[in-house]
């Protein structure tokens, strides 16, 4: 493979996304999964080489959906990341689509692995939801208000949730339980920060949307009101960090982490956000507001 189409694959596929999202399944499995099933001496169904296919399944289901996501935004991306596009300049149309399919049968086969190996086949829901809202977000609800946010935000909680619900000892739908508690944390925070990222991002590609007559909220309720919507986000999810705070205080590193790192650069975003004009500038909050999402992820060491 010449070094321009091996370079051209990693950007379609968004490697250092998929980095991000086994980096999270990892942390979630390592200090928050794991660690709570050996603490009560139940049997860990979720060993190590279920776990990991688990993730690649993961991994490769997401790969295969940012591939079409670009097979279907040729147009949009044209005049929004013009210098990006690699379909049509190195990839076949057609040899996207074979693609996606075989990507996503091989991941269909590795969860059923791995749901058989943690004792029920039912856990493979998430994979069919998955492979599903991705390739009608990428055909469809990309351009409609609200509900494409939507599906990005959810697809990312279940990157978190996903790996306590593929573990039977770990009994994700007892919230009650502190490493569930926790679980469910980590996964409404990956919720909401999303949803304030795709808007964002929404904001910063509105030339581009508006040409192919797409419904998302900036072009729908205009910029301004956009903004308003995402401040409410932002306020919503500080509040879930200040009950974190509280209701964990007696770890320190953990509230500390999540206080300094997560809590005050949110402070920082409502401002840069009520700033922000041009699509540099909200390209620079969304960067941002990646980082602090990954901040938030890494605070599990502290648990």
């Amino acid at each position: 493979m010449q070094l321009r189409t091996f370079q051209a694959l990693l950007t379609i596929i968004r490697f250092p996304n998929l980095v991000f999202i086994a980096l999270t399944q990892i942390m979630v499995y390592g200090f928050i999964v794991r660690p709570a099933v050996e603490r009560t001496g139940a049997v860990l169904h979720l060993t190590t080489l279920p776990f990991l296919i688990l993730m690649f399944s993961t991994l490769i289901i997401a790969a295969a959906g940012y591939m079409i996501n670009d097979y279907f935004d040729i147009g949009i991306d044209a005049i929004n990341k013009p210098h990006k596009v690699t379909i049509e300049k190195i990839f076949k149309r057609r040899s996207i689509i074979i693609a996606h399919v075989l990507l996503n049968t091989f991941a269909m086969g590795m969860a059923i692995w791995a749901a058989l190996q943690c004792g029920s086949i039912r856990f493979i829901w998430i994979q069919f939801l998955s492979i599903f809202l991705l390739t009608i977000y990428s055909s469809t609800f990309k351009r409609k208000l609200i509900i494409g946010n939507l599906m990005i935000a959810t697809l990312t909680a279940l990157t978190v949730l996903s790996v306590g619900i593929y573990e039977p000892g770990f009994q994700t739908y007892i919230p009650g339980k502190y490493h569930v508690k926790l679980l469910w944390v980590y996964t409404f925070f990956a919720f909401i920060i999303t949803w304030i990222r795709e808007i964002v991002k929404d904001i910063e590609d509105v030339k581009g949307d508006s040409s192919l007559n797409c419904r998302t909220v900036p072009l729908v309720w205009g910029i301004n009101s956009a903004k308003t919507f995402i401040h409410v986000l932002l306020f919503i999810l500080m509040i879930l960090i200040l009950a974190v705070v509280l209701n964990f205080r007696t770890h320190s590193l953990l509230v500390f982490h999540f206080t300094a790192l997560v809590f005050f650069p949110l402070i920082g975003v409502v401002f840069q956000l009520k700033s922000a004009k041009t699509a540099v500038q909200f390209h620079r909050t969304s960067s941002i507001i990646k980082w602090i999402t990954l901040t938030g992820i890494i605070s599990m060491i502290f648990i």
